[in-house]
């Protein structure tokens, strides 16, 4: 998350383009290395989340395949919402 300031507390990671000049060809170079790293960022933080929730596993291969019950065919939940 280099992206992001060290002194900035916030948790979401950013990519700032204040300091830049989009027009000079390192600038944009460099906002480019900035969204790959906020992409690469996020991504990871996703995928350790669905580990965390025991969604996929540490390959991450879907650990299970069944529908929640609520989804099931026999469940009494709806669709309806009015």
């Amino acid at each position: 998350m280099a992206a992001m300031p060290a002194n900035d507390l916030s948790p979401i990671p950013s990519a700032p383009i204040g300091d830049l000049d989009l027009d000079r060809v390192e600038d944009e170079e460099e906002w480019e290395r900035r969204v790959m790293e906020l992409a690469s960022t996020r991504v990871l933080a996703a995928r350790a989340r669905l580990e965390r929730l025991g969604i996929i596993d540490a390959t991450g291969k879907l650990v299970s395949t069944e529908l929640p019950l609520d989804m099931m065919p026999e469940s009494d939940a709806t669709l309806e919402t009015g």
